[in-house]
């Protein structure tokens, strides 16, 4: 029966029980599939109709904004002085006291 039958309500068949249906029942659930299938179709065009809007595109990235930019600067500035300093003082640490001297200095 597959996805088919199951749009329109009707419970799979693995052992071919059912009896056949009547042209006039075949064309009943031909006419409900399609009918359901018009409905999927239009709740799906709405919705992406709706995301793309300008309202809505601009409500996705505002909050995308809010969520994952916003202080953005000010966070790469601190993880770039925080690598900065991890860096230098895993250089000092493997450079001889002698060359580099003491490491207090900076």
């Amino acid at each position: 029966m597959g996805i088919i039958g199951i749009a329109v309500g009707q419970d799979e068949d693995p052992e071919g029980t059912l009896a056949p249906l009547a042209p006039q029942q075949e064309g009943n659930r031909l006419s409900q599939m399609q009918s359901k299938l018009k409905e999927l179709m239009t709740k799906t065009r709405n919705k992406w109709q709706t995301f793309w809007s300008p309202e809505g595109f601009q409500g996705f990235v505002q909050t995308y904004y809010d969520d994952h930019l916003r202080g953005l600067g000010t966070r790469t500035r601190a993880w770039f002085r925080s690598s900065k300093d991890a860096l230098l003082d895993k250089a000092h640490s493997l450079c001889p006291q002698l060359l580099c001297g003491p490491k207090d200095l900076d």
